[in-house]
């Protein structure tokens, strides 16, 4: 198994970003649209009328195609988007904030299409919330540990891009039994068919595991080689330590639709590769609606 795939980075300096955050959000789901436009060469609508249908970019990020192996398809069925939004930095004490993208996979050869899209998302939403704001956009490439590389300009994007290897993960995270867990955007988690409101740690690891899998399966060399039965036993004896995850409607929407879990806990009792697995899992969300900015979270290992 391996599973390559690229951080990026905008962030937004401005008076007031807190103001920011709805837009932002409302943004994130229509970036298909940004993206779609950001690699259309004809301006047809709709699709299907377009000669470039089998090499057209968006075409082939966004129609999902199923697996050829019928036993990935069973596993898996539909597979997820190859990248996933986020963003952070929206408390209001800070004057910026960042809105991030996971490529995924052979995604990272439409690099150039996600970064234009994802600066032409930022910009319309800072201009339509702030006008005549004075503000600042810069967007960077991220590597192993978080730090931030300036991305060149779109035209030699990769000459600043830093590719990441989902095996490294795996191979080089350094085992601990205990966890912070932060969910910092809604996290959306299904079970038995509903949406969770409340938050269950063997649940989330399970919803992981299969994430990771299906992403590997789909957009990596392989299938995860786990054990699959054990790592979902132990994380369902996992102790916990810290307990603040509620189930809330985020103060940037008035729907009850993008009500979801957030806050954090804390948790003790991990085997090993269950943190590697978990981080891992990070860099993709979690839950519905992962790949339009639900379920960003982060994982920090507890001395």
């Amino acid at each position: 198994m391996d599973l390559d795939f690229v951080r990026i980075e905008c962030e937004i300096s401005a008076d007031y970003p807190v103001q920011l955050t709805a837009a932002l959000y409302n943004a994130l789901r229509n970036f298909e649209e940004q993206f779609k436009t950001s690699c259309c060469l004809s301006g047809q609508e709709p699709c299907f009328s377009c000669g470039r249908q089998d090499g057209c970019p968006y075409r082939i990020i966004f129609n999902q195609k199923l697996s050829s192996d019928p036993e990935v398809v069973r596993l898996h069925q539909k597979p997820s988007l190859p990248f996933s939004l986020y963003i952070r930095g929206m408390d209001g004490n800070t004057s910026s904030c960042t809105v991030g993208m996971v490529v995924i996979g052979n995604a990272v050869n439409n690099l150039a299409n996600f970064h234009t899209a994802l600066l032409r998302m930022v910009e319309a939403s800072v201009c339509t919330v702030l006008p005549l704001a004075k503000y600042s956009l810069l967007s960077y490439c991220l590597d192993y540990q978080g730090t931030r590389h300036e991305i060149a300009p779109v035209a030699s994007l990769s000459e600043g891009v830093i590719l990441l290897s989902g095996q490294h993960i795996l191979q080089n995270t350094v085992n601990s039994d205990s966890i912070r867990l932060s969910l910092i955007s809604p996290l959306r988690l299904l079970s038995n068919g509903s949406i969770t409101h409340r938050f269950d740690f063997g649940t989330f690891f399970r919803s992981q595991m299969r994430r990771c899998s299906s992403i590997c399966s789909y957009y990596g060399a392989g299938e995860l080689d786990l054990d699959f039965a054990r790592l979902s036993d132990a994380a369902q004896k996992a102790a916990v330590l810290d307990d603040k995850i509620r189930y809330t409607q985020p103060p940037w929407s008035k729907s009850k639709n993008r009500s979801g879990l957030t806050g954090t806990a804390e948790y003790a009792g991990l085997t090993e590769p269950m943190l590697a697995l978990l981080l891992l899992g990070s860099h993709f969300n979690a839950g519905k609606g992962a790949a339009f900015g639900f379920g960003f979270h982060q994982i920090e290992v507890i001395d």
